[in-house]
């Protein structure tokens, strides 16, 4: 199907509306957006950039009573990753899946991240949908060649378990032949939108602050979604180690 080209009222610059396989190569293009965990740091961030950029979008949680966004192209779906029946009537249709769940307790054996993302594949596969992006720690990115961070000695203890249902998440995704992106920040932090961070395919980057603000991860992740840099990688993602710098030059 040839794409039809629109002016967009919202941006000052041409936008297709297509399929996403039929857009991978163009610049900017209207999608339809889930956001499954949309009612996290991050997923409200999403759901609000997403919007602004003129986006039709999805929220999905497991509770949005009183959702703080509203908007005419935003549509809140009541669901639960644990059970494939409602992302069944949730996933179908839409473009693009940004899937940022999140867990409040980290002792134990942790499945709740791996579990959700085998079941969102699983639907996504059944549909057709191809694009994923979603968030881990960067424990799952490479040390070195041979070494994951979070196998090295370093690494604190006290994150094991969820690093290792991280590990369970991307190896999940490695598997599932759909285009996905994995963003894996260290340290993210309850900050303001800076567009001020570093991006390394597959190792954290270096040289490179330890942190990184939630906002810019949600900036970084609507942005990755239309340039699709990062298919099939992992992303270690922080601010620049000279960002204070640049901050009072400006």
């Amino acid at each position: 199907m040839k794409p039809a080209i629109k002016i967009s009222k919202y941006k000052r610059f041409f936008c297709i509306f297509a399929p996403y396989e039929s857009l991978r190569s163009i610049s900017y293009y209207y999608m339809n957006i889930l956001v499954i965990g949309s009612t996290g740091r991050v997923g409200k961030c999403l759901v609000q950039y997403a919007l602004e950029a003129g986006h039709q979008v999805t929220a999905f949680a497991r509770s949005l009573d009183d959702y703080p966004i509203q908007h005419e192209r935003l549509r809140c779906v009541t669901g639960d990753v644990l059970y494939p029946a409602l992302l069944e009537a949730a996933i179908p249709g839409h473009d693009v899946v940004l899937s940022v769940i999140g867990i409040r307790q980290f002792s134990g054996e942790i499945t709740l991240l791996s579990t959700g993302i085998r079941h969102i594949v699983q639907v996504m596969q059944r549909h057709g949908v191809k694009r994923i992006l979603t968030l881990t720690g960067a424990g799952i990115l490479q040390e070195s060649a041979d070494e994951l961070i979070m196998d090295s000695l370093s690494f604190p203890p006290n994150l094991q378990n969820l690093s290792l249902d991280h590990e369970r998440v991307y190896r999940i995704l490695e598997a599932s032949g759909l285009d996905w992106t994995i963003v894996a920040p260290s340290f993210m932090y309850n900050g303001r939108r800076t567009g001020q961070y570093v991006t390394e395919a597959d190792y954290f980057p270096r040289p490179a602050q330890n942190r990184i603000a939630a906002e810019d991860v949600a900036d970084f992740m609507t942005r990755e979604m239309i340039d699709n840099q990062y298919i099939r990688k992992r992303v270690g993602i922080a601010h620049p180690i000279l960002m204070e710098e640049i901050e009072e030059e400006y």
